[in-house]
């Protein structure tokens, strides 16, 4: 190990000197750092508005007359850095701690500690000495987006196509840590033919890094490049599975838990949805399974991230917690033309009324029980 390299945050649309983009990609392949922008673009308009009900429908904190925001990600460049491939985050040899890149990381240790040689609540990094090193690499996947399929849909997959859009990619490699199967075949389908270099190591030496900022919690204001990644992928996608209704069930997920979930997929079943377990489903199954839907029903989570691959015109409802909000959802509609519904209930409920296995299990955080009835005349009402 090298002596503690004090560290300081750079926020890149504030800090990195404003370049266009021909000058950016100069600028990369020096070994120099630089910002620019894609240019803006939104394919939201003429989405439907949406609507909001449910019993605390009151309580839900957004302004549904408002659309969501539509942001365009920053492409970055920047010289001599070391890359953590398993939280995406990039720091610079003199310091610079880039901020787009380890947002996410920070949802799982606050105080970056779990990026190896990291201390002192991220204010110093202790280098390797024995890191592998690659002349250049494209990084795009945020920390989220190693285990999430939204994060990984809406966050990384958009900044591999940013960085395509800007050039970058060009006699570039593009890097990542090891990829499960649902990663490589989304990969595979957006991009055909690119090849993504894999390494399995805690920390990396690159001599040059390109990144986006989109990898900062895209999902939350995307923009048209989310539309594009979901034509890219339905261009490539296996056929559909004529399913008209589907249910996007959280039974098998332990985080939050819908009391009297088994009820109201029973209910469902009798509207002629089908109930799928999307944890149990390759990537090209889920998305079969979304491509012919009008409709789709499901409570907050990663997997309604597929409403981008519905047709235009398709309907979501989203069922959200009270205490487990957010517009995210709803935003990624507006962006491929898909008319989005939230459902909102009172959350958490008592703990006793949570079945005890589901307690029990690993990463259990709360339960919340909406009013079938209530709930199921919304349904009805999107039908």
């Amino acid at each position: 190990m090298t002596a503690p390299l004090p560290l300081r945050l750079i926020v890149e649309a504030q800090d990195l000197p404003p370049l266009l983009l021909d000058a950016l990609r100069e600028r990369f392949t020096r070994g120099e750092t630089g910002v620019a922008w894609l240019p803006a673009t939104d394919a939201s308009d003429g989405a439907p508005a949406g609507r909001i009900g449910g019993s605390q429908a009151k309580a839900w904190p957004h302004d549904i007359d408002t659309p969501p925001p539509v942001n365009a990600p920053a492409l970055c460049a920047i010289g001599e850095s070391w890359w953590f491939p398993r939280y995406g985050g990039l720091i610079g040899t003199d310091g610079a701690l880039y901020n787009a890149t380890i947002v996410e990381a920070r949802q799982g240790s606050r105080d970056l500690s779990a990026l190896p040689g990291v201390t002192d609540d991220a204010t110093h990094f202790t280098p390797p000495t024995d890191a592998p090193f690659i002349e250049s690499g494209a990084v795009f996947l945020p920390w989220g987006g190693t285990f999430n399929y939204g994060h990984f849909v809406i966050d990384a997959l958009t900044s591999l196509l940013a960085l395509e859009k800007a050039g970058l990619l060009n006699e570039t490699p593009v890097l990542a840590p090891p990829l499960t199967a649902w990663q490589r075949d989304l990969i595979a389908m957006a991009f055909p033919g690119l090849e993504v270099r894999e390494i399995d190591a805690p920390v990396v030496r690159l001599g040059r890094a390109a990144y986006a900022t989109s990898m900062d919690h895209f999902l939350h204001h995307p923009n048209a490049l989310l539309a594009e990644v979901a034509e890219r992928v339905l261009s490539r996608a296996p056929a559909g599975q004529s399913a008209r209704r589907v249910y996007l069930s959280r039974r098998g997920q332990s985080m939050r838990v819908m009391v009297g979930e088994a009820a109201f997929e029973t209910a469902l079943a009798a509207r002629g949805f089908t109930i799928v377990r999307p944890e149990t489903l390759s990537a090209g199954e889920q998305i079969a399974l979304m491509r012919e839907a009008e409709i789709v029903v499901g409570a907050s989570g990663a997997a309604l991230a597929n409403a981008v691959f519905l047709p235009r015109g398709a309907r979501v409802v989203e069922i959200q917690p009270t205490n487990f909000t957010s517009q995210w959802v709803r935003a990624a509609c507006r962006q491929v033309g898909v008319d989005w519904r939230g459902y909102v209930c009172a959350s958490p409920c008592p703990r006793w009324q949570a079945p005890p296995l589901a307690q029990l299990r690993r990463g259990f955080k709360f339960a919340y029980r909406p009013p079938l009835d209530d709930l199921l005349r919304f349904v009805d009402e999107a039908l």
